[in-house]
């Protein structure tokens, strides 16, 4: 088995309520726990910025499944690697929005405001794994 990890990240087609937040995280955690893959979910500004971990096909499939959704658009991938362990294997899908720990993070990357398409790969890797610490329960 050939553990990858995808980041990638897209924008709301629609304004998204705390309702729909919560739908899609109840989706990812029931789906991801049964299909062994796991990650870090940012939602904020209208952006979605998102990490998968597991097998190399089950990710595959499960992001085309994703940026088949109608709740975002222009899902655009920013990083995708071989690795060697999960980074994220606490959580099925952790979740971060806007917070006082969130926006420190982003203006140490230089941001005021999350715009995930203004990042390097670097940038967003290192901001999904530092905002795993700061999780926000919807």
């Amino acid at each position: 088995m050939k553990l990858v990890r995808l980041v990638y990240y897209s924008q709301a087609s629609r304004s998204m309520s705390l309702s729909d937040l919560r739908n899609i995280l109840e989706t990812a955690r029931s789906n991801n726990d049964e299909l062994e893959v796991c990650g870090m979910l940012c939602f904020e500004n209208q952006f979605f910025l998102q990490a998968l971990e597991g097998d190399r096909e089950t990710v595959n499939e499960l992001y085309l499944d994703i940026a088949d959704d109608p709740r975002h658009e222009e899902a655009t991938i920013i990083s995708y690697d071989e690795v060697s362990e999960h980074t994220f294997a606490k959580w099925q899908m952790g979740y971060a929005g806007g917070s006082e720990s969130f926006y420190e993070l982003l203006r140490k990357n230089g941001q005021t405001e999350f715009d995930p398409e203004q990042m390097t790969q670097s940038q967003a890797i290192s901001f999904l794994v530092d905002m795993a610490a700061f999780q926000t329960e919807i």
